[in-house]
């Protein structure tokens, strides 16, 4: 992993599990915020160090890191996340796309096979952890644990993924899954079913102009999943505007015509994309396109905060 995805150890929030409530049934910002700190944690599996340390001051336990190399048609190496439990939940999160790597890029842009239910890549990369997941879940369930799902870009379709394999082979009912800049997984039939079960309890955020929410395309038969919240560049999420149904398939590129077209290209290639984080790494990545820098880790804890 990169240094636009990495973070360094004295930068984590020591307070991000604050105000957590594993018993919570909805939608809750406190824990939307824990979720994307955990996506953020689950890059750093090549840090053990650093998971370490974070894991006592937010205190967590039975702390595992996913690394398992994955059989995918997509152009990546591994799967990595991390699975943790906390006040009676468990946690899966996994690890999303590296910006500084292109292969990570065309992962999120793949296609991929024309025919599946569900993208063929993303499938198979989650696949490649099914076997620790699946253990981690079937204890959580004889335990009565919560369990809540979540990840960051590539890591938040995996999310989806692990989700409905899940709730269909191990009868893990509500779990409650948190995905942050989300690309479509689905097509139009299998994102039905999804959200007939697990969309109620589904929520993808949004950040300000985040490309990887835009594919792939709505044109070639995808669509998201569960209850869409968005905010503005530098702005912050407001849980009241959180979608009350699984309808919508925003961030559309297409809506508005030609019109709404040419200003969705502008809002991705144009300007900057504001950043708290006031390290070196920081100042430079506002100089990256809305649509790439709106898309960074630290974009969503910041909106979250």
């Amino acid at each position: 992993m990169s240094f636009l995805v990495e973070l360094p150890l004295d930068q984590y929030n020591r307070n991000a599990f604050a105000n957590f409530d594993s018993a919570s049934g909805n939608f809750d910002p406190d824990v939307a915020r824990a979720m994307m700190w955990m996506s953020q944690l689950a890059y750093e599996t090549h840090v053990p160090q650093t998971i370490t340390a974070v894991s006592d001051f937010w205190t967590l336990s039975n702390v595992r890191s996913l690394v398992q190399p994955a059989k995918s048609t997509l152009p990546v190496s591994d799967t990595r996340g991390v699975i943790a439990q906390r006040d009676g939940a468990t946690i899966v999160a996994f690890a999303g796309t590296d910006p500084l790597i292109l292969k990570n890029w065309v992962s999120d842009f793949y296609l991929g096979r024309p025919k599946a239910d569900v993208h063929g890549g993303f499938n198979d990369a989650a696949a490649a952890v099914w076997d620790d997941v699946r253990a981690a879940l079937t204890a959580a369930s004889a335990a009565g644990s919560r369990v809540f799902i979540t990840g960051h870009s590539l890591g938040a379709a995996l999310a989806v993924v692990t989700a409905d394999r899940a709730h269909r082979e191990l009868g893990i009912a509500l779990p409650q899954v948190y995905l942050y800049g989300c690309p479509r997984v689905c097509h139009a039939d299998a994102a039905a079913a999804y959200n007939a079960t697990l969309g109620p309890t589904t929520y993808r955020l949004v950040h300000g102009h985040d490309i990887v929410p835009t594919v792939p395309p709505p044109l070639l038969g995808f669509r998201h999943v569960g209850r869409y919240l968005a905010c503005g560049p530098g702005a912050r999420f407001v849980a009241s505007q959180l979608a009350a149904n699984c309808n919508s398939d925003e961030p559309l590129p297409t809506a508005g015509g030609f019109a709404g077209i040419t200003q969705h290209l502008a809002n991705l290639f144009i300007g900057f994309s504001p950043s708290r984080r006031m390290d070196l790494v920081g100042r430079l990545s506002q100089l990256l396109v809305p649509g790439i820098g709106d898309h960074l880790p630290d974009r969503y804890y910041d909106a979250l905060s």
